[in-house]
């Protein structure tokens, strides 16, 4: 199979993927094109929930998906942060807060 033959069914999940950022954005209050990497992002670390997102949307991965991805992106301070970098600050943030 040449690369030419999977361009319907990458453009059938570029419009999916799309529709269902945008919908999803929409009711979150964010921007879907920021959701759309969000999920690239998660599936590219996390290739097996593919099948399940496909099948039932955004209600299939799990709840803290956002923060489990691959791809940099711009922090509110401007620089550029790997996702491991940033689990690891809200970690050790945690970590040091005091408990009630």
């Amino acid at each position: 199979m040449t690369d030419r033959a999977h361009l319907p069914i990458i453009t059938e999940f570029i419009e999916l993927l799309a529709q269902r950022s945008d919908a999803f954005a929409s009711m979150a209050g964010v921007g879907g094109m920021e959701t759309a990497g969000h999920l690239i992002s998660y599936l590219d670390e996390n290739p097996k929930d593919l099948e399940p997102w496909l099948n039932g949307g955004f209600s299939e991965l799990p709840d803290n998906w956002i923060e489990r991805g691959s791809l940099t992106h711009h922090a509110l301070n401007g620089k550029i942060v790997h996702p491991r970098q940033a689990r690891h600050a809200r970690i050790i943030k945690s970590l040091k807060e005091p408990r009630s």
